[in-house]
């Protein structure tokens, strides 16, 4: 069971039993109190009536007739109390000289009330009583008996109201404590709540979330570690691609040193004219430049399941792991795609920004031209160096024909070896390049290489409508927007920029996003 619903049940539990345990114990003060002032009132009475009432018992030999009338008055003025049920005399006998019953005038008194040593009171709970014996005494000669039967009625009807205001107190008491300890426990267990929140959130790759830090006692410092903790995570994992921590944590072998081989598609892209651009533009120029063209990239890789191996400067490196699930094609036309929607997005990013510099409009982020190329084959995939230092990546030799390949990619083409072509033939068109003799390869293995040039018309739509979700407003607002821009000026112009990343996504013809082009100027160029 959750603590969430545990904790609150536990505490409602423990209130109602307290509740039950004071009721219970109400109502038997309550009872033990009416009950001893009962007993008290009637053996009082009974006492004082045969003190009173000694004289005529005493004469009764002498003057039977009239103390026969004098204790039967006596006893009539004692019965008109409503809750009297009985009141008889009785002489040294035994036998009743007068009753409130003239029935039980004449018969013999039940013994136990005779006796000596009886006590002052006997129960009658069947037929709702109390009877009060009391001896008529003359100095020390004892003449008679006097018992007092009292109904139990009263004691019930108020021992009945008792409990009912005892259930009502105990009620009270209970909805109080039940409320209070609800409240307590919502409170408690609210910020572990969050928490679970905060987790899920977390698990899902967002590390922006922060728990409430208000409280002063230990989940307030629970929260304040936990947050610190966030912030810890959030930073490791700009480092590390989650792609890989959660095939890690799906497998957890391998975290393990080692490795196996599998099939994979290696894509590598590099920016061109990057040192003649870094040159002139300061450091911090350089850096948003490139982080801009990558916040791009590594969108498109983590949409079709690839893995960032590692960022090189102005270099890009990617892997997509032919899964156990899937088919032998799939990691290929994943990696393709992921190509293509790369090399299309920084086409359409150009033209915009080329737009805005010719309405001399600088963004501080000039037009960059990023070469593209991926290859398909066996390559060794695990993790490499030390305990205190781990990278999971993956080595090879088509790792090497696909950093190869993109040093052919002069213009900012899209390149792709033979093996990658013969598997993606119904998602793109390329056309054929002269073999090559890439570095490290024999006379004997020739490269034949493809150049990318356009997507068959179905997957065109796919990417241009893609391409409309990720050039929205939020990137325009992050990754564009000028930060001189006034602040009653900031949503027209985010709004006007993608309105214009709609009519250039929608305007580019298809060779248009492929297309060989002069790095610098962007015009294009003869093959």
């Amino acid at each position: 069971m959750r603590i969430s619903r545990k904790y609150p049940l536990v505490l409602l539990l423990t209130t109602l039993g307290t509740s039950v345990a004071i009721f219970l114990a109400l109502l038997e003060v309550l009872s033990s109190s009416i009950e001893r002032e009962i007993i008290k009132r009637g053996e009082a009475t009974a006492e004082a009536f045969a003190r009173a009432n000694a004289m005529v018992v005493l004469n009764l030999p002498s003057e039977r007739d009239k103390s026969q009338l004098q204790l039967q008055y006596n006893l009539n003025a004692l019965g008109q109390n409503p809750d009297v049920l009985d009141a008889r005399v009785a002489d040294h006998r035994g036998l009743v000289i007068a009753s409130l019953a003239a029935s039980e005038v004449g018969s013999a008194l039940p013994g136990y009330f005779t006796d000596a040593g009886a006590p002052s009171v006997f129960a009658d709970p069947a037929h709702h009583a109390y009877h009060f014996p009391s001896e008529i005494r003359f100095r020390e000669v004892r003449l008679g008996a006097f018992v007092l039967s009292l109904s139990r009625l009263p004691l019930e009807t108020t021992l009945q109201r008792a409990r009912m205001r005892a259930f009502i107190f105990a009620g009270g008491i209970a909805t109080v404590m039940s409320i209070f300890a609800l409240l307590l426990a919502r409170r408690e267990v609210r910020p572990l709540k969050m928490m679970s929140v905060t987790l899920g959130a977390i698990a899902k790759g967002d590390f922006s979330q922060r728990v409430n830090e208000e409280r002063t006692d230990e989940v307030g410092d629970l929260a304040i570690a936990f947050n610190r903790m966030l912030q810890r995570v959030e930073v490791f994992f700009h480092y590390v691609d989650k792609m890989i921590i959660d095939r890690i944590i799906a497998d957890e072998s391998l975290a393990h040193p080692g490795g196996h081989e599998r099939e994979i598609s290696v894509v590598f892209g590099d920016m061109r004219g990057y040192t003649a651009m870094s040159n002139r533009r300061t450091p911090n120029a350089v850096v948003r430049i490139v982080n801009t063209y990558f916040h791009l990239f590594i969108e498109f890789i983590a949409h079709f399941g690839g893995v960032v191996d590692k960022t090189m400067g102005d270099a890009i490196m990617s892997v997509f792991e032919r899964e156990d699930s899937e088919g032998i094609e799939n990691h290929k036309r994943r990696g393709a795609l992921a190509t293509a929607y790369m090399k299309a997005a920084q086409r359409v990013l150009n033209h915009f920004l080329r737009e805005r510099l010719s309405a001399r409009e600088d963004l501080g982020i000039e037009p960059r031209e990023f070469g593209f190329a991926i290859a398909t084959g066996q390559a060794i995939v695990g993790n490499i160096g030390s305990r205190r230092r781990m990278d999971y990546t993956v080595c090879g030799r088509v790792v090497n024909l696909a950093s190869r390949l993109e040093g052919m990619t002069k213009n900012g083409e899209v390149i792709l070896d033979n093996f990658t072509r013969m598997g993606t033939h119904d998602l793109i068109d390329c056309e054929s390049l002269p073999a090559v003799q890439p570095k490290g390869y024999s006379e004997d293995e020739s490269v034949v290489p493809h150049r990318l040039i356009g997507m068959h018309q179905d997957d065109e739509l796919r990417m241009r409508i893609f391409l409309k979700k990720i050039f929205a407003y939020s990137f325009v607002q992050e990754m564009l927007m000028p930060a001189v821009l006034p602040v009653g000026e900031q949503q027209p112009w985010c709004q006007q920029a993608e309105i214009d990343f709609i009519r250039i996504i929608t305007g580019t013809p298809s060779h248009g996003f492929f297309e060989r082009v002069d790095i610098e100027s962007g015009e294009s160029v003869e093959s």
